[in-house]
């Protein structure tokens, strides 16, 4: 669903980094999954900078408005944050496919969202992407690191120690002739048909 002047969200498939994942943990790995997300957005606007693949540093405030800032909070950084109201509004719901990140409370909080993300009325901040757009990089590399933790290791092949014992058959007529064997030996060994390698070493 594109962003509009009602409805500020955007929702994500993590489906392709869902594999490995056992399906009783799915939705608690997409949910950890938004979260880190999430955290992201909130570093990418401290930074000024867009956390949407394609889009770049935020503009600067407008001299009067950078003045309202500096006497407001003590600095003039096109960050998002005066009152702290946006980042307490961004919410994170999940399935077993997809999370969402929305944004929520009043209907002035969203419009303010949208005008930010899509530069209606505002200079153009975004910080969630559009239907045809997706996180950068950094974003995208924090929700596979969060839903690693819940992938199933893949079976271990068995090492040098552990591999099964090499059973050999042989003709033990030939073998009795070839190493000199004497007739005790020979009694011994009358009935084997088999022996391990381990056995012999």
């Amino acid at each position: 669903m594109p962003i509009r002047k009602d409805k500020v969200s955007f929702k994500y498939d993590v489906t392709k980094h869902l594999k490995s994942v056992p399906n009783e943990d799915r939705e608690d790995a997409a949910n950890d999954a938004g979260e880190a997300a999430l955290e992201k957005i909130s570093e990418f606007m401290e930074k000024q900078r867009s956390p949407v693949k394609g889009q770049f540093s935020y503009p600067k405030l407008s001299k009067e408005y950078a003045d309202f800032k500096q006497s407001k909070v003590g600095n003039k950084k096109p960050n998002l944050r005066l009152n702290g109201e946006l980042l307490e509004s961004l919410d994170v719901e999940a399935d077993d496919d997809s999370f969402t990140i929305s944004v929520t409370g009043s209907d002035e909080n969203i419009k303010k969202a949208y005008n930010h993300n899509v530069g209606d009325t505002l200079p153009k901040r975004q910080f969630i992407p559009n239907d045809n757009q997706t996180f950068k990089g950094e974003v995208v590399k924090a929700i596979k690191d969060a839903i690693k933790k819940y992938k199933k290791p893949k079976a271990q092949r068995p090492s040098e120690a552990e591999a099964p014992p090499l059973t050999v058959e042989a003709n033990f007529a030939n073998l009795l002739r070839k190493f000199k064997a004497t007739d005790r030996e020979k009694q011994i060994a009358k009935n084997v048909k088999s022996f391990k390698i381990e056995d012999i070493l």
